[in-house]
Parts: C-alpha cells; sequence; structure tokens
C-alpha cells in the first residue's frame, strides 16, 4: 500500500489555520507540521501535543525552501512513498487524499511530483497549466473528464513529491529563501527528466498575493501589491533562474520580463513605489553577482531598517 504524508508550514499561523490542522492528522497516512515562525509558536505547540501531531521547529533558516527540506527528510525517514506539500492556509478538497494516493500507487516507485489544479481565489480564475520543450511555452487544454496530464511546472502548495523524485532532484535550494523555490525545483526536475504531472480532477483553492484590479483608462491592469521584500526576492531569483537553465531552457528566462511587468504594475497603481523598484533594482544586481541567501545576510542594512519599522 501507498504511504501519503502531508507537510504543513507554518509562519505566524493564526488561531483559524491552527484549528484547521485538526481534520489533517486523519486525512493522510502522515502528517508533519514545521513551525517556520523564527521564534517558537507556543500555540502550536501545545495544540500539537494535544492532538498528537508531529511538530518541528525550524525557525526560518533557509526560508521556505529550507521548511520543506527539513520537513521532507524527516518523513522520508519514516518511510513514507510521498509526501503532499501544503501551505498554512491551504483548503484541502475531500477527495484530495484519496486522489493523491491513488495517483502515487499507479505511478509506482518512480520518480514523479504531481499536483492539483489552482483555482487563485483572488483572480476568481485558473492558473494556467503549461507544458515547455524548453525554448517555448504551450497552454494545456483542461476540460472536464481530462485525464492527469505531462505539465511543465507546479506551485509547491499542494504538489506531491515521491521519495525517489526527492532522491534524484535533491533538497530545495535553500539560497533562493522565498520566490521561484518551486518555479527551480520545477526547471531542475525538467533537466533530470523527472516528470511533472497536472491532475485536472482536484481543484485546491489559493489566494496569490493581494490581488487588485484598477481600470487605467479604458483598460484593467491588476496588481500584485506585495511587499518590497517580496519584491526583492522575486526579482533577484528570477535572475538566478535566468543565468542557471537559460542557455538550456531560454524559457527560464520568462520569470525576468514578469518582473519587468511587476515594474509596470507598481509605477502605475501601487503604492509605496520608491521600496518596491528599489527593492527589484537590489534583487537584479544581487542576483547578478550571486549574492543569495536571506536578506538579513545580503542586505543587512536594509534588513535592519525593515525590522525597526516592524517594531514601530
Amino acid at each position: 500500500m501507498t504511504t501519503l504524508g502531508a507537510l504543513v508550514i507554518l509562519y505566524h499561523p493564526s488561531d483559524a489555520q491552527l484549528d484547521a490542522l485538526r481534520a489533517w492528522r486523519h486525512a493522510c497516512d502522515a502528517l508533519l507540521v514545521v513551525d517556520n515562525t523564527p521564534q517558537p509558536d507556543a500555540r502550536a505547540r501545545e495544540l500539537c501535543a494535544r492532538e498528537g501531531i508531529a511538530l518541528l521547529h525550524h525557525g526560518n533558516r533557509g526560508g521556505i525552501a529550507g521548511a520543506y527540506n527539513a520537513g521532507l527528510a524527516a518523513l522520508f525517514r519514516d518511510g513514507v512513498d510521498a509526501v503532499a506539500l501544503f501551505d498554512q492556509d491551504s483548503s484541502v478538497p475531500a477527495a484530495y487524499f484519496p486522489t493523491m494516493r491513488d495517483v502515487c500507487a499507479g505511478l509506482g516507485g518512480r520518480a514523479f511530483l504531481a499536483g492539483p489544479r489552482i483555482f487563485d481565489e483572488n483572480a476568481r480564475s485558473f492558473l494556467p497549466e503549461l507544458a515547455t520543450n524548453g525554448i517555448g511555452l504551450r497552454r494545456l487544454r483542461i476540460e472536464p473528464g481530462t485525464p492527469m496530464q505531462r505539465c511543465a511546472f507546479l506551485i509547491s502548495s499542494g504538489c506531491v513529491v515521491s521519495r525517489d523524485a526527492f532522491d534524484v532532484l535533491g533538497r530545495f535550494d535553500e539560497t533562493l529563501f522565498i520566490d521561484h523555490v518551486d518555479t527551480e525545483y520545477s526547471f531542475r526536475a525538467l533537466s533530470r527528466n523527472v516528470p511533472l504531472y497536472v491532475v485536472p480532477s482536484l481543484v485546491l483553492p489559493h489566494r496569490i498575493g493581494a490581488k487588485q484590479r484598477h481600470a487605467i483608462g479604458p483598460f484593467e491592469m491588476t496588481s500584485m501589491n506585495h511587499s518590497w521584500q517580496r519584491r526583492y526576492y522575486s526579482a533577484r531569483n528570477a535572475v538566478q533562474l535566468g543565468m542557471q537553465y537559460g542557455l538550456r531552457f531560454p524559457v527560464a528566462l520568462v520569470p525576468n520580463l514578469l518582473t519587468v511587468w511587476q515594474v509596470v504594475q507598481i509605477a502605475l497603481v501601487e503604492r509605496d513605489k520608491r521600496a518596491k523598484l528599489a527593492g527589484i533594482l537590489f534583487g537584479v544586481a544581487d542576483g547578478l553577482f550571486g549574492r543569495l541567501g536571506p536578506l538579513e545576510r545580503t542586505r543587512p542594512r536594509l534588513a535592519a531598517r525593515a525590522q525597526r519599522v516592524r517594531q514601530g
């Protein structure tokens, strides 16, 4: 029998997000919660102890990539065959674990990643499911009853990583810290012939950014409204993807085009323009020169200034 575990990452969780953990315990074969909050969350510790849920405090070492690595290593050591990755605010459909368990059983002991369709609740639309030959992108046609299909990219939330895939691909890149961590893993899978699959029968609701729509004359523009720190990581890591994979897979340059589009969005409709544009500029520079890791290491003065602002 194929065993399917679940890994849930916490970061300053709300009470409602902690309460939701109770339902996960009986839905999967093994549940591990990684508290990635810098200081251990006492509420998470108390709830997990009371409910018999395994908890690991990782303290944001290596960002979201570090939390994934610690959790995956622990669950695979315990003998599970595959692990589903989730954010603390993930809303998992009832059919998710039975369906994914069948997917894992059907693929046997092979290396693979599989994920559901992602419905962006902010945009009220599905994220595009894409295929690639390394040069161009093609949108998959997903209709009712469409079977599982090969795809090029999966976001981490809801993604199942098989034990063999983790053995072949290795750990998530902790130098990226956050943003494009799953994109890099997808490119790594493409480079090592590890297949990615989208499972159309499963839909995972997900909120991506704090999207807003803005009318500009007869046109409409959507803004993401991420903080300047996220803009920094996104721009920096997009440059790194292009440098690492662009020669072999020119499509790896596409995230840099998205960075350009972010500049347009910020300049036209977002607040805190100066800070966000500076974050992108610093990110591009650090990406080009290979200055990776958390902001505290790459830009200590900016990180210290942001900490003072948060503290009032």
